[in-house]
Parts: structure tokens; C-alpha cells; sequence
């Protein structure tokens, strides 16, 4: 089976459900830059957004933030009450 190439960047990213991730090439448009296709991007496009929430544990506290500050402060103090929570790592993007 031959695929042609995606038409836009946007196409690409899309494209990005099949599983590719990182410095992917999709059409010469994108080539010499920065592009970085994150692994989560299938996700990003696939996610119920409800049934998302639904789970967020600490949706109750962060429904009513103003702002980035308020709603990052709120999030951080949830994670220290938590038991075994996972080091935040800086993600390449």
C-alpha cells in the first residue's frame, strides 16, 4: 500500500495516531525546524473529555481558579497530600 504524503503540518500531526513521535518528518514543509510530535498527541485527539474529568481527583479544587498561578498552586498542593506521588520530569518539548 503506497500513502501519500500529508498536505499541511496540521495533517502530520494527525498522522501522529499512528504511533510516531519525536523529530518526525511529514512533508518538506517541516523539515530544518523544531518540530517535536509528542507521544501523547493520539490522545489529544481521541480523549472524552467528561469521562476525563470524572476521574480528575482534585477537580473540586481546581473548578473555580483564577488564573494560571492560582490553578499550578492548587495542583501542587493536592500532589503533597498524595502518598507516593511521581517526581515531575521535564518533558522535551
Amino acid at each position: 500500500m503506497v500513502r501519500s504524503a500529508p498536505l499541511s503540518i496540521v495533517q502530520g500531526q494527525i498522522a501522529a495516531t499512528t504511533g510516531a513521535f519525536g523529530d518526525v518528518r511529514f512533508s518538506r514543509r517541516t523539515g530544518g525546524g523544531g518540530l517535536f510530535v509528542n507521544p501523547l498527541m493520539a490522545t489529544y485527539f481521541t480523549v472524552d473529555l467528561d469521562k476525563l474529568a470524572a476521574r480528575c481527583l482534585c477537580l473540586d479544587r481546581i473548578e473555580n481558579t483564577i488564573g494560571r498561578r492560582q490553578l499550578i498552586t492548587r495542583i501542587q498542593a493536592f500532589r503533597h497530600e498524595l502518598l507516593n506521588a511521581r517526581v515531575p520530569r521535564v518533558f522535551p518539548h
